[in-house]
């Protein structure tokens, strides 16, 4: 006969082992561990911190103490900042409590979200605004989408000394210089604001009008800063007179004036044709282009698509550059510099164009000095000594007479040399040794090692060929003199009227910059 099961203790249903009482026993204890971690959790001060740095802005920004305009503009460009600064924070607060054997972690999901929002915003912010200028957006229309626009045009005469400088002062607008027929200075304005009301544009206009001060010989156009409102300018000045401008957010054109014109433009393009001096632009954005130069060109700073023709003097530009540079007889020398690529070129008969994968000239003078990586290069008609280094591109040059001393160094990448058929020189060239080394000269190619090298003179010496290339074949090839000769100049052309700012390439959908 079988023994009875033992009845449960009183109170104690269901039993302690039952699936049901398990489950209640483990969402207790995972409570208890979620109460225990919230309690022994330190808050951050970063939160707070961030929540009054937002809170203080926005309400200077109400109140009118601020620029809602400018704060954007410096966190678009300045956000990694925050970023740092939260670092610091957390770091600090991390020594803080090492000394503590009970500090718990301090930095919840909620800072972790708004750090990955700052991310996001200031990323997407940056992108924003250097596409919105590829695609003719100004950086200002962000302040133009809020109400209704307006606008007001105006013109203001000063009488002004043959050779005095004009200032120009525009935060933001366009600004256009040309000569004025009767030697006074002129000034048409075109005033764009968006408000509300009627009441609050005219307000405006007169907030943004246009304000002339002499002092000496020098005169200073000005525009006063007002949020939502642009001002276009085109002045009139004597032809004798310097001009300085400063244009924050706009275009800057100059042309036919006989002294120098200073431009310095953060947001815009800028322009110059039938300078009789020198042009000199500080640029962190848009186009640059300068034709009919008597003086000298310095261009610094970043910029797109730069655009060089028949320049006198010297040209330098100096910065980073993300679109097609171009450059047309050039009777100057030439010093080009960015982070990536360097060249020196005494004078350029020819034309030149450089963009982020190629690099091509005709008629070059030497000495000529390339210094650049993954570029592929083509000279024609290239004389003098030339010293090119590269890496991860195929270099090919046709030397002119007369021939100069040539080295070239060349990493991963073919290397061919064309000279005159009858060039005297002496040469070396060397490639490794699973690459194709060929001459049309009667030189030996010997192996040693894993190298292939050339060694010797042809026509008894002269210049000197220094060509050595890795992982790339080398040729030394004879080219004919017909076909080496820089061909005849071109008739000289009539005098040229002043006319519109000239462009020697036409627009082109924007591509996806890449610096040179």
């Amino acid at each position: 006969m079988s023994t009875p099961p033992t009845p449960p203790n009183p109170g104690q249903y269901p039993p302690p082992n039952s699936p049901r009482d398990a489950r209640r026993y483990a969402r207790a204890q995972r409570q208890y561990c979620q109460a225990y971690w919230r309690g022994g959790r330190r808050p951050s001060i970063l939160g707070p911190i961030v929540l009054l740095a937002i809170g203080i802005v926005a309400l200077l920004v109400e109140l009118g103490r601020l620029n809602g305009y400018a704060i954007w503009n410096w966190y678009v460009q300045w956000w990694p900042l925050l970023l740092i600064v939260l670092g610091l924070i957390s770091l600090a607060e991390y020594f803080f409590d090492r000394r503590d054997p009970y500090a718990r972690r301090r930095t919840g999901g909620g800072l972790v979200f708004l750090i990955v929002i700052l991310l996001l915003v200031g990323w997407g912010a940056h992108s924003a605004r250097h596409w919105g200028h590829h695609m003719g957006v100004d950086n200002n229309d962000f302040w133009f989408m809020w109400g209704q626009e307006h606008d007001n045009d105006l013109q203001m005469d000063q009488a002004i000394s043959a050779n005095g400088s004009v200032i120009v002062q525009n935060p933001r607008g366009d600004v256009t210089i040309t000569p004025s027929t009767d030697g006074q200075l002129h000034l048409r304005a075109h005033e764009i604001v968006h408000t509300s009301s009627d009441d609050d544009a005219q307000k405006a206009f007169d907030a943004i009008r246009p304000q002339i001060e002499t002092s000496g010989t020098n005169i200073t156009v000005s525009v006063p800063s007002h949020r939502g409102s642009a001002v276009n300018l085109a002045l009139e000045v004597p032809d004798t007179s310097p001009v300085t401008i400063n244009a924050d957010h706009g275009e800057v054109a100059v042309e036919g004036l006989k002294k120098n014109a200073d431009v310095n433009a953060p947001r815009g393009d800028v322009k110059f044709d039938g300078i009789g001096g020198d042009v000199h632009a500080r640029m962190r954005d848009g186009d640059f282009s300068a034709h009919t130069i008597g003086g000298q060109v310095f261009l610094n700073g970043h910029a797109g698509d730069v655009t060089l023709s028949e320049i006198k003097g010297q040209t330098t530009l100096d910065g980073e550059f993300f679109g097609d540079t171009h450059l047309e007889e050039m009777d100057g020398p030439i010093h080009f510099h960015s982070s990536r690529t360097t060249i020196d070129l005494p004078r350029l008969g020819g034309d030149l164009t450089l963009n982020s994968d190629n690099f091509e000239a005709t008629q070059t003078g030497g000495p000529l000095r390339i210094v650049t990586r993954s570029k592929n290069i083509d000279l024609t008609q290239a004389a003098g000594d030339i010293h090119i280094e590269n890496s991860n591109g195929d270099i090919n040059i046709t030397a002119a007479a007369p021939l100069g001393n040539i080295d070239i160094t060349n990493r991963t990448g073919d290397l061919t040399l064309t000279v005159p058929e009858n060039a005297k020189f002496s040469v070396t060239a060397s490639t490794t040794g699973d690459n194709d080394l060929q001459t049309d000269f009667p030189l030996q190619v010997t192996t040693s090692g894993d190298q292939k090298q050339i060694s010797g003179s042809v026509g008894g010496g002269g210049a000197h060929l220094d060509l050595s290339t890795r992982h790339g074949d080398l040729q030394l090839r004879k080219g004919s003199a017909s076909s080496l000769a820089p061909p005849a100049p071109n008739a000289p052309e009539p005098p040229k009227t002043h006319g519109p700012v000239r462009h020697l390439r036409p627009p082109k959908t924007p591509v996806a910059p890449v610096e040179q």
